[in-house]
């Protein structure tokens, strides 16, 4: 079995943690995006520092730049770091899209269908004209003076829902879900295997990588509740996505009971540890050190690990280091 591992560093930008994941063999690196620094920012500054490790979007809303400009971003990125990069696509959600972008949270599938589209032919240079629902450019290529490293940067969507992870499987090259519950996970390959087959291929076609929540602690309390304060913002702040899941996985009482609470604190204390154990590695390095075996075993292909949003640099090394391949 691979021991492929990826690690995404959320909102942390040290190059010197990235060098450190390299020296370790980690596949690549995922750099988040949200309300703050660019994800290509961050990756261009870790170009310059590392020689081998894959330099990921993990992930960029495809309601936050054009497609044009989603595409010269990656193949820009691509040139600077000799053919390291991965583009991290997704539909985010409307708190997101609407508070911060300023723009309607509307057909986000339809859009983002067309944006992978669209982003491989800026990639392959094509100069026809395209006339879609959402862009209609006149031609879909750089200038001549800019030739990209590849034609071909690997594209993976960070779908949730059926519709979204069934679009991945017919559109794009890897899926990349986020706190998923086990058991809906095994319920999402399928869904991925119907997407695959409506353009002839099976879920070998689709690399399917999973961010992987992890909390490390010598004292297990602190790892689980650095673990439910993460889980908990997930089911509070982004509704209609990850709540659902957990509802659908028997956790309903606990959900809302996360909602009722009057801080995001005092709702990671209401989450029991069955249902932590069904979308995190949570314990100290000895009780988590071989459970992506678990998850290899289930179908995920690539690992991307990752700390519980909020804590320090020394807990995000440790991380590295336990998750080691």
């Amino acid at each position: 079995m691979s021991d492929r591992t990826a690690v995404l560093f959320a909102l942390r930008d040290d190059p010197s943690l990235v060098v450190r994941a390299e020296e370790l063999g980690y596949e690549s690196a995922w750099a988040a995006e949200g309300q703050g620094k660019t994800a290509f920012g961050k990756l261009e500054r870790w170009a310059v520092h590392t020689d081998e490790i894959g330099l990921a979007t993990g992930i960029v809303n495809v309601f936050s730049r054009t497609p044009a400009a989603l595409a010269a971003a990656a193949a820009t990125l691509d040139d600077h770091s000799d053919g390291r990069a991965i583009l991290g696509l997704g539909v985010a959600h409307p708190g997101v899209v609407e508070t911060f972008h300023g723009v309607p949270f509307d057909r986000p599938l339809s859009r983002l269908h067309e944006y992978v589209e669209l982003v491989r032919r800026y990639l392959r240079g094509d100069a026809d004209s395209f006339d879609g629902e959402f862009f209609s450019p006149e031609r879909t290529s750089f200038w001549d003076a800019f030739e990209p490293v590849r034609e071909e940067i690997p594209i993976y969507n960070g779908a949730l829902g059926p519709a979204n992870v069934r679009l991945t499987g017919q559109a794009a090259d890897g899926w990349l879900p986020n706190l998923y519950p086990r058991p809906q996970f095994e319920e999402a390959l399928e869904w991925l295997d119907t997407g695959a087959a409506r353009t002839g291929r099976d879920r070998s076609d689709v690399d399917v990588a999973m961010y992987v929540l992890t909390a490390v602690h010598d004292d297990p309390d602190e790892a689980r509740r650095a673990a439910a304060e993460h889980v908990a913002y997930y089911l509070r702040d982004v509704p209609g996505y990850y709540d659902r899941a957990a509802e659908q996985a028997g956790f309903g009482d606990e959900v809302e009971a996360v909602r009722a609470a009057p801080t995001t604190e005092a709702g990671a204390r209401e989450l029991s540890a069955d249902f932590l154990d069904l979308v995190a590695l949570v314990g100290t390095p000895d009780d988590v050190r071989g459970r992506l075996a678990e998850l290899r075993e289930m179908g995920v292909d690539l690992p991307v690990v990752r700390a519980p949003a909020g804590v320090d640099r020394e807990w995000v090394a440790r991380t590295l280091e336990v998750f080691a391949p």
